[in-house]
């Protein structure tokens, strides 16, 4: 009898591990996330440091007409944001002064620094609609640890007004 407990114990431990899923698998499994980032208007994509970071919880993107606004935060905490200050298309310079960019990775930022951290790419911009599209790359920089990381990726954001 004692080795029949101890039988049904470890095979429930080991069917109940096999099954347990990462906090967003279940999510997009229950449909409280989607399997896919967002969608068009409403889509914040963020490579960093080789990891994928998608804006599954919240995104607000605000412009005055010639500058934008714009932050993603994931269910699991991260965010992203940037300060796009000019919404005209072609590209621009990201540095610490403008074209702004910040990646909060658990809590750890990183921020762009510098003349020429990387670029920015305004590829839409629809006011009738109040639709920004945007590409960029640039170097970040945590100032408590002094470490680098790459981060690239795009936004298709519909924006509310500031006025």
């Amino acid at each position: 009898m004692r080795h029949t407990n101890l039988l049904i114990l470890i095979v429930s431990i080991a069917t109940l591990s096999a099954c347990a899923k990462a906090g967003k698998e279940v999510a997009e499994e229950l449909g409280l996330a989607p399997a896919s980032c967002g969608t068009d208007g409403a889509r914040v994509e963020v490579d960093f440091d080789g990891s994928s970071f998608c804006a599954d919880g919240s995104i607000v993107a605000v412009s005055d007409g010639t500058s934008a606004s714009i932050t993603g935060i994931g269910l699991l905490g991260n965010t992203f944001s940037a300060q796009v200050d000019s919404i005209a298309l072609g590209q621009h310079t990201v540095s610490e002064a403008s074209n702004a960019l910040l990646f909060m990775s658990t809590g750890t930022p990183y921020v762009s620094v510098g003349d020429s951290a990387g670029w920015l790419a305004i590829d839409e911009h629809d006011a009738a609609n109040r639709r920004l599209k945007v590409r960029f790359q640039a170097v970040v920089f945590n100032e408590m640890n002094g470490q680098t990381k790459p981060i690239s990726g795009s936004v298709d954001v519909t924006y509310t007004t500031a006025e």
